[in-house]
């Protein structure tokens, strides 16, 4: 194939493209619109499943959604960073621990003892400095001591879920849930926009074509069967226009509830009603020539 055949054949491949995508517009917008309103669904019900179990109120959430920010303003580290400093922490506690008491009971020289301690030391001050960049990295109230860890034996603060100081992982959960619900709703309202968006680019192309396909005497002069070719060919287009505003109406109702059905079929009954006040003034000689969309009657609100 030539250079200029494959230039023609990627034109004709991206002009059907694109056709496909106008004639497809309104089922993809209410297939996405169905997707997110199934998966805001499910994150609401994450939420407030984790809200009871962890038994949190709302003031309660919010505050975690603040800490959470103040921890990702104050440090640049990856997020991941938290969870594998506690882990990290744990191995070299549990390491300390099992060192000293290793020291009088498995060795009997010197020479043995002095190198236990010399690991012991590394350890602890590898434990110092991890304790500290953990602290770096979480509220105030989670903070870790490192005497504490060395000489009391209890639970970390990590695995305690049902404490009132809830580790920095159970907020960071509830703050991708609180996120993902938001993320989803604002998905909706976008959604329903471009639906009410596209419905008004078909009502005012239907409206366009109707105007040219009435037009009696040519601008540029050209013979009557020119002027008849040109409005059978608007006429054309303006009933596939119609076909789509009438599918993108049926889709759009079928997804859309509440308030959003309403606005919308308010969208539809005005631009309804203007194009049949319109048709009527046009064809006032001649009213059995409207086209049939025009004898569509919209359902009450």
């Amino acid at each position: 194939m030539s250079k200029a055949g494959r230039t023609d054949m990627l034109t004709l491949m991206a002009m059907r493209w694109n056709q496909q995508k106008v004639s497809n517009l309104a089922t993809s917008l209410s297939r996405r619109y169905l997707k997110t309103t199934k998966a805001l669904e499910k994150q609401l019900q994450n939420l407030e499943s984790m809200k009871a179990e962890l038994a949190v109120t709302e003031k309660q959430l919010e505050d975690w959604i603040r800490d959470v920010n103040e921890w990702a303003e104050t440090t640049t580290n990856n997020p991941r960073d938290a969870a594998a400093l506690a882990s990290k922490i744990e191995m070299l506690t549990v390491s300390v621990k099992r060192r000293s008491q290793r020291l009088y009971k498995d060795t009997d020289s010197n020479k043995g003892r002095s190198r236990i301690r010399r690991k012991i030391r590394d350890e602890k001050g590898v434990l110092t400095a991890t304790v500290e960049k953990y602290n770096s990295m979480v509220p105030s109230t989670e903070a870790l001591c490192l005497q504490a860890i060395l000489s009391v034996e209890k639970a970390w603060p990590w695995q305690l879920p049902n404490s009132e100081s809830f580790d920095l992982r159970t907020k960071r959960r509830a703050f991708d849930l609180v996120m993902a619900v938001k993320r989803l709703q604002e998905e909706k309202k976008i959604l329903v926009t471009e639906m009410n968006h596209h419905w008004k680019v078909l009502s005012t192309r239907s409206d366009s074509l109707k105007e040219l396909s009435c037009l009696q005497n040519s601008p540029l002069g050209l013979s009557e069967d020119v002027m008849k070719g040109l409005q059978s060919m608007f006429r054309k287009k303006q009933h596939d226009i119609g076909e789509m505003k009438t599918h993108a109406r049926r889709c759009y109702q079928h997804v859309l509830t509440g308030t959003e059905t309403i606005s919308f079929l308010k969208v539809f009954q005005m631009s309804l009603l203007t194009a049949t006040l319109t048709a009527l003034m046009t064809h006032s000689e001649a009213p059995s020539r409207l086209p049939s969309i025009y004898h569509l009657h919209a359902p009450p609100l």
